[in-house]
């Protein structure tokens, strides 16, 4: 209706402690077109229960630690290795080539979490002064991050959608 405001706020708004919306960004997220199966939920699940954990967190620090970009990291290459581990082609130098090209198409998602790594150690570090700026970037960084996770999922569904059919429960 006229004269409603959006309750939509974006990262630049935030007070200090407040989240983004942030799954917004994920459209490939549950899309029935090329699902992926099991690998897509095992893909998206480390970084939304990031995003549960920052919700139930009692302070900003314990929200920001919750988006552990190590940990985030460490789960996008468990899932580069499920895609490989169902890929038919045993050959090593398959193998590689295709780790290489997985690497490639996800490196945007590993670039938004350094770069969100970045930012946490600002919050922390952050004086009275500048910490609802730096909340402020971090925020908008967390929600550039979910942006690269769908985009880099969007790169992985064609390998995805080639695997045979019983890789893909």
């Amino acid at each position: 209706m006229e004269g409603e405001t959006e309750d939509v706020r974006t990262a630049r708004d935030l007070e200090y402690g407040e989240l983004p919306e942030l799954t917004r960004a994920l459209r490939a997220l549950g899309s029935s077109r090329r699902s992926g199966g099991t690998l897509q939920s095992q893909f998206f699940l480390p970084l939304l229960d990031a995003r549960k954990r920052a919700a139930e967190a009692r302070s900003a620090a314990a929200c920001v630690r919750s988006f552990d970009a190590v940990e985030l990291g460490r789960a996008l290459d468990r899932a580069i290795e499920r895609i490989l581990a169902q890929w038919p082609d045993d050959r090593p130098s398959v193998r590689r080539a295709l780790r290489a090209e997985l690497q490639e198409r996800v490196s945007v998602y590993h670039r938004a979490l350094a770069r969100l790594s970045e930012r946490a150690t600002g919050v922390l570090g952050a004086d009275d002064a500048s910490r609802l700026d730096a909340w402020r970037g971090w925020t908008v960084e967390l929600a550039a991050t979910f942006d690269a996770a769908d985009r880099s999922w969007i790169a992985l569904c064609s390998v995805v959608d080639s695997l045979p059919s019983k890789a893909k429960p």
